[in-house]
């Protein structure tokens, strides 16, 4: 390979020397940990990117000692330099000399060879040029930004690297938002996604924000009105066990063989507001503790939201239903036929670990777990790692009040019973309390909201706001790929898009 350039800090080493040799290898190795397991071979703990070398082969030809103290000034930087190959101009690689330059006089010093080691710590290079895709360049080489129907801006990413990038993308919004979700890999959230619209008639009032084990000993109480879960489509089961308040919230503390499942019910009434009626909107936010010690437990939580009738409208429920790690959170709605119907699919997660595929932060361990349901007029959502799946419930639905909610925790004959499986607290906003409320959102029409996923910084308007962070969301990478798919939601009543800009350094093995 004859070279035209090789630059250092923008600094020509073939103004110094003729390159003989460039060895820059295929790709860049991989440091792994394994752990010895039993039997053969062993498991893998962890594989990461090594660092990787990058060798020049030159020779000196002329002004031979003055040439030698140059470079051995411009390749003695103690500072990352880069460097650039001008048979791969749009790439660069960090580097620091490695170890001694050594070098051969040959002819009695009339010519010198010898050979620049450096190392690249990164073991990649970067592209030269800052990738960008906004708005206007929409639908171009750098992919395309499409604002959907559903309050949600769907962004395709063309990463032409072969590692993923870490992009830092800009939202400038044009209507007032409360919040912003940015969903990939993973779901990064900013602001409140329950801030209410200043337009909105009514008041939000908290009814319920139960913590403690005095709050559910005093509103949950044993459902001795039922003596099995409801006549659905699903199984009812028998309401022969005993639940109540243990460690860190309400748990099964009795339990029956009788049946396949066996279950304890307890149930809270909700108060009426000061106009005497239940609330027809509302918002239940509720933490979960959802995690086995062994593969061979088994178990069910469902939270179950009934009407005046105490006929369920929507019903939340994880289930693990024999041995091994899979369990699923699932979505339940009453249908026009009065059963239970399962609504936006089942959501697979690690009974273990509380991890769903792909390994985002856990949703079910004793740090998080915290799960939402909002009904507004005939619309009910739930959410599911910050994304909303909501259902319309027919005219009728407008006017539906909620009237109890039922907790029921079951265990499986022949099953030791998930050992972690608890409602840890519970709290109820109404959302309808009846006059004008003005709020003025967080984020304002031509705002500047930057969130640097590679930093893992968040700035609006120039200042530092890593506390709109919301947690248990956290920052990702995109994969390398063309169409990478990149969702961004916002706040319900925001009237049109924010303008979106993605820019990003590609990656090269």
């Amino acid at each position: 390979m004859e070279y035209n350039s090789i630059k250092l800090n923008n600094v020509e080493l073939m103004d110094y020397m003729i390159i003989n040799d460039v060895r820059r290898g295929i790709s860049t190795g991989m440091t792994n940990v394994t752990e010895t397991k039993v039997g053969d071979g062993s498991n893998l703990i962890s594989s990461n990117l090594s660092s990787k070398k990058i060798e020049i082969d030159f020779t000196l030809l002329k002004d031979l000692i003055a040439t030698k103290r140059i470079v051995g000034k411009i390749t003695s930087s103690k500072q990352l330099q880069s460097i650039i190959f001008s048979d791969d101009p749009n790439v660069f690689w960090e580097v620091i000399i490695d170890g001694e330059i050594k070098a051969t006089e040959h002819n009695n010093g009339k010519y010198t060879t010898g050979t620049l080691t450096f190392l690249v710590p990164s073991g990649y290079a970067e592209s030269v040029y800052t990738k960008v895709l906004n708005n206007d360049n929409s639908g171009g080489e750098n992919g395309t930004i499409i604002n959907n129907a559903d309050n949600s801006v769907s962004v395709l990413i063309n990463n032409n690297g072969t590692l993923p990038i870490f992009p830092t993308i800009k939202i400038t919004p044009t209507a007032e938002s409360g919040f912003f979700g940015i969903a990939g890999q993973n779901v990064l959230e900013i602001g409140n996604p329950d801030e209410a619209d200043e337009k909105r008639k009514t008041k939000q009032t908290t009814i319920a924000d139960f913590k403690t084990q005095s709050d559910f000993d005093t509103n949950f109480v044993d459902a001795t009105d039922l003596t099995t879960s409801w006549e659905t489509n699903i199984p009812p089961i028998p309401n022969n066990s005993k639940l109540k308040w243990k460690t860190d919230g309400i748990r099964m503390s009795t339990f029956s063989q009788a049946a396949t499942w066996n279950a304890g019910i307890k149930w809270y009434d909700v108060p009426k507001d000061s106009t005497g009626q239940y609330p027809v909107n509302w918002h239940a936010q509720f933490n979960t503790f959802f995690i086995q010690s062994n593969a061979r437990q088994a178990g069910r939580f469902q939270l179950y939201f009934c009407d005046e009738k105490k006929q369920p409208l929507a019903m939340f429920e994880i289930f693990k239903g024999g041995a091994g790690q899979n369990a699923e959170l699932i979505f339940w709605l009453i249908g026009g036929d009065n059963k239970m119907h399962k609504f936006g699919g089942d959501k697979p997660f690690n009974a273990s670990t509380g991890k769903a595929p792909g390994g985002v932060t856990s949703l079910f361990d004793a740090a998080h777990g915290g799960q939402a349901i909002i009904k507004q007029g005939n619309k009910i959502s739930f959410y599911w790692k910050g994304v909303a799946y909501s259902y319309l419930m027919g005219n009728a639905g407008s006017s539906t009040k909620l009237a109890y909610v039922y907790v029921v925790e079951a265990s499986r004959q022949n099953y030791p019973v998930i050992n972690d499986m608890s409602l840890k607290s519970f709290k109820l906003t109404n959302l309808n309390d009846g006059y004008m409320v003005n709020v003025v959102n967080k984020y304002q029409p031509n705002d500047e909201i930057i969130v640097n996923m590679d930093a893992k910084k968040i700035i609006v308007n120039g200042q530092g706001a890593n506390s709109d962070y919301i947690t248990g969301s956290d920052f990702f990478s995109i994969p390398a790929g063309q169409s990478q798919k990149i969702d961004i939601v916002y706040s319900s009543f925001t009237t049109s898009p924010p303008k979106i800009e993605f820019s990003w350094k590609e990656r090269i093995l």
